[in-house]
């Protein structure tokens, strides 16, 4: 019987505290400008123009660079990971394909 009254009052603390938490949704974290701005700035025309610049070059180095150390390749592997996470998120946009899909 101690135990279906523990089971019992730990089930309402939770409901609760669920209802506590549920009664802040409505307003916007303080950051969420900011993150957005940054979000618009990483993704805009500007960016994509960018980054076609810089994958293009650093693939360009990569192939003729013979003489490329090691530091300098992982730079250009890194520079081109980055080109291709901006130019992949416009090519994304441009299919219509944007934020998290829930199926």
């Amino acid at each position: 019987m101690k135990k279906l009254f523990t089971r019992i009052t730990t089930a309402i603390l939770a409901l609760l505290a669920a209802q506590s938490a549920f009664a802040t949704g409505t307003g916007g974290l303080p950051w969420d400008s900011a993150i957005t701005t940054l979000q618009g700035d990483l993704t805009g025309p500007v960016a994509t123009g960018i980054s076609v610049i810089a994958f293009l070059a650093a693939g360009a180095a990569l192939v003729f660079g013979e003489e490329l150390g090691g530091i300098a390749k992982k730079l250009m592997y890194v520079v081109l990971g980055v080109a291709f996470i901006v130019l992949g998120n416009s090519f994304l946009s441009a299919l219509g394909l944007t934020g998290a899909m829930v199926l």
